[in-house]
């Protein structure tokens, strides 16, 4: 039975946390507490459809009716960490449903009804990437090759009705981005043509798909795809960096374009966070890296107290309160860049970027004025974000929320990485204390992973692990201190102590 069927309505009397995967990271324990709230929030929030056509769903917004795209798949890349207790595949597969025949999926649809919210809007098109990280930890090829036709037919409705003629994509409006407010286009436009913008994360978004769908293909046997979607990931990078990049100032920027296939549009001179999309999509070079993490350091433009606003501390539409996307720090955005950084040898900065966002989340937590887990963060005070008319944003907000308290704690923080395919997990250590991860399912074995920290007196020394598994597992592991060691074990069923 696929993660998705498994949240049911019996399920969804009480949340059992011995069924959950149990962190262990003695150098914080209040972001235990967050990762447990986390979880509360978001069993509580999911809702069951009247309509019986519909699963069980996560949502961001209780009560509104409605279903999101971006946010249905953002918060697929925590909730494939609760053991099947809760999953938002069931919103992925509730709005796979609803495809059209030409393969278009809206941005939004209310629920009793399956009409679109807001018209023929699309949001960013990640499906393909969370699908793909999600088989990464289950191994469930059998629901990679159902979805993959959806995704297929959805990418090329993509790039048959939203390029402009230089090949570069674009989104309605900014409230099609996701970045309601922000300073990239008409908000809300008062027509669908993307005020005659290209929007670089939707281009660096078809990139990444086109890199996933790839993968994909490639798990099910779809061999004659490879090539294809290899190439649209090609071309995609050779035009971002054509039209979209900036030598002078080391950024990637929108540009204006419409009908023209000029060898030059203007920049759209604001700097948003959606430029850091060309560093998970593969866009960026290793130079063109480099700049993007000087821009991610400069305390003028992306590094404030709790990092990163959504647009640069030098804009002029910046707001230190966050304003919802004039600065407000955001879950999906800070994940974006932080699994980026990771996957090209930037895990320290992703590290730091990560212990500040728990952190700020954390001291708001326990902060009485506020509590509990919100919608968006303020980028220079430790406090919840504003939003678009200066009030708090919403509250109880798991909801893509969660991804810190639980992906970001369990990958960057704890430091665990998955691949089915090769039946291996990876297991980066940072701390000197005890860390690790209990009671977890990955590629259908039940595991435990547990470091005990260094040896007493030893502050480059040893690191003492034990792991307990059902099955078989490939274990890589390296100790990030003065000594630096890695090992790659293979391990039968059982349990194991290892000293590396």
């Amino acid at each position: 039975m696929e993660a998705s069927q498994l949240l049911n309505r019996r399920q969804l009397s009480e949340l059992d946390f011995g069924k959950m995967p149990r962190p262990i990271y003695d150098a914080n324990p209040e972001w235990i507490r967050l990762y447990e709230l986390a979880w509360k929030i978001a069993f509580k929030n999911v809702e069951v459809p009247e309509n019986p056509e519909w699963l069980p769903q996560m949502s961001c917004i209780t009560g509104s009716g409605k279903i999101w795209q971006w946010d249905s798949c953002f918060m697929t890349l925590f909730s494939r960490y609760s053991n099947g207790t809760v999953s938002a595949l069931n919103n992925l597969d509730n709005l796979y449903r609803l495809q059209r025949a030409d393969g278009y999926i809206s941005m939004t649809y209310v629920v009793n009804t399956g009409l679109e919210a807001y018209g023929e809007r699309v949001n960013p098109p990640i499906y393909a990437w969370v699908e793909f990280e999600h088989y990464k930890y289950t191994g469930d090829r059998d629901r990679l090759a159902r979805i993959y036709p959806i995704l297929k037919k959805y990418f090329m409705w993509l790039k048959c009705n939203r390029r402009r003629v230089n090949g570069l994509y674009y989104f309605e409006d900014t409230g099609s981005t996701g970045m309601d407010n922000s300073p990239r286009s008409g908000y809300p436009a008062s027509n669908l043509s993307g005020s005659d913008v290209c929007f670089i994360d939707l281009s660096c978004q078809q990139q990444l798909s086109a890199r996933n769908l790839a993968a994909i293909a490639e798990a099910i046997g779809e061999t004659k795809d490879i090539v294809l979607f290899n190439a649209e990931a090609d071309e995609l990078s050779r035009l971002i960096n054509h039209y979209c990049w900036s030598e002078r100032t080391g950024f990637y920027y929108d540009c204006f374009t419409r009908c023209s296939n000029a060898e030059r549009h203007n920049f759209l001179s604001c700097k948003t966070a959606a430029a850091f999309w060309t560093i998970i999509s593969g866009a960026a070079n290793e130079d063109q890296r480099r700049s993007l993490v000087k821009h991610l350091l400069d305390p003028d433009e992306f590094c404030t107290l709790h990092p990163v606003p959504s647009l640069s501390s030098g804009d002029p539409n910046y707001s230190p309160s966050g304003s919802y996307w004039l600065g407000g720090v955001w879950a999906p955005i800070n994940y974006m860049i932080i699994r980026g950084l990771s996957e090209n040898k930037y895990q320290d900065l992703a590290r730091e970027i990560a212990v500040k966002h728990l952190s700020a989340m954390s001291s708001i937590m326990q902060n009485p004025m506020y509590g509990g887990i919100w919608e968006a963060y303020a980028p220079e005070y430790i406090r919840p974000s504003t939003d678009k008319d200066g009030c708090n944003v919403r509250d109880n907000f798991v909801g893509w929320s969660g991804l810190g308290p639980i992906a970001m704690l369990i990958e960057t923080i704890i430091g665990l990485s998955f691949d089915a395919a090769s039946n291996t997990i990876s297991w980066r250590i940072t701390d000197s204390g005890r860390s690790g991860l209990e009671n977890i399912c990955f590629n259908g074995k039940r595991i435990s992973l547990v470091c005990e920290g260094l040896k007493e007196g030893e502050p480059g020394g040893e690191a003492r692990v034990r792991i307990e598994s059902d099955g078989k597992i490939n274990l890589r592991i390296v100790i990030c201190n003065a000594a630096s060691r890695m090992a790659s074990v293979t391990l039968d069923a059982g349990r194991h102590e290892l000293t590396v």
